[in-house]
């Protein structure tokens, strides 16, 4: 199905800014930003920043040298601190969380391999999500990114129309319920898995608004969605696995190669992420922050 699909005409033309230089990476989604120093950016740089990650949905800014402390402050340029659930967060820095996979790990596996959106099963989950490459294998690693914006424009009324009346549920059990002991294989991370997460399964509009730029987004993702409200399993299964093809659409989607001193910011109201595991036997090390965005609504 996906290979006849055509991308709607482009979403993600540049723009002009005083601060920063912007580069979009495809047509659906995605930018390199340059010539800038986060740790010295203006409160005018941020406010460009910000507009910029709005309009490209994730940025990739290159050439930083960003210690766990100074990705903190970053971070608080754009909001507050979301809550890390099922995974420990580094001692001195509680906010952020140190993704590593070492060298000599048995398994391929790497935290978070498919395609999902942070946190969805939270009440509020997170706005943006904030990985900085601290230490990065030559090759390998890259991080794949889908504009559900675009997915949902590319819809017919009838089926936008139907969509826009359901809830979608979203849980964390199939990662880190009583089943999940994939994550056992993730040697070198603290990862709470196999308890009850009953108390974090919730439904949210399956159409949302984003709240800053008003367009209409598909808020489902493939690692938590689990149902449709109100609908049979084997009714909403068809109509979930036909959005989850759609969305990987490569019309949709962009991919980013990382290299050292790469901080990628995305917007998880609008996008979904993958990383590509096929860097084992090589280390690598990341810093990773979430800032709390607002309850889903129509």
């Amino acid at each position: 199905m996906n290979e006849f699909i055509y991308a709607l005409p482009s979403h993600n033309r540049a723009a002009d800014y005083r601060h920063i230089q912007v580069t979009p990476t495809t047509g659906a989604i995605g930018a390199d930003v340059e010539g800038l120093d986060l740790k010295s950016l203006s409160e005018e740089g941020y406010a460009e920043l910000r507009q910029a990650l709005l309009a490209h949905k994730v940025v990739f800014i290159r050439e930083q040298e960003l210690s766990p402390a100074d990705l903190e402050r970053v971070t608080q340029q754009f909001g507050e601190f979301g809550r890390e659930p099922y995974v420990k967060t580094m001692a001195e820095h509680p906010h952020v969380v140190q993704v590593v996979k070492e060298a000599d790990e048995k398994a391929p596996f790497v935290f978070g391999g498919a395609w999902h959106t942070d946190w969805t099963f939270q009440e509020r989950p997170p706005a943006f999500t904030l990985l900085y490459g601290h230490d990065i294998p030559p090759f390998g690693g890259d991080t794949c990114y889908a504009n559900m914006a675009l997915a949902y424009e590319w819809l017919s009324p009838g089926m936008q129309a139907l969509l826009e009346n359901l809830n979608a549920i979203h849980s964390p059990e199939r990662a880190y319920g009583v089943g999940a002991n994939h994550n056992a294989l993730l040697e070198n991370m603290a990862i709470n898995f196999g308890n009850d997460t009953s108390a974090d399964t919730r439904s949210h509009p399956l159409v949302t608004r984003h709240p800053e730029t008003g367009k209409k987004v598909l808020f489902v993702n493939p690692g938590y969605t689990v149902g449709i409200e109100g609908l049979r399993s084997e009714e909403s299964k068809p109509l979930l696995d036909y959005l989850f093809s759609l969305a990987t659409s490569p019309a949709f989607t962009c991919r980013m190669r990382w290299r050292q001193g790469t901080l990628a910011i995305w917007d998880n109201r609008s996008t979904w992420h993958l990383p590509i595991s096929d860097y084992h036997g090589m280390r690598r090390e990341m810093f990773r922050t979430t800032v709390v965005g607002e309850v889903p609504s129509r």
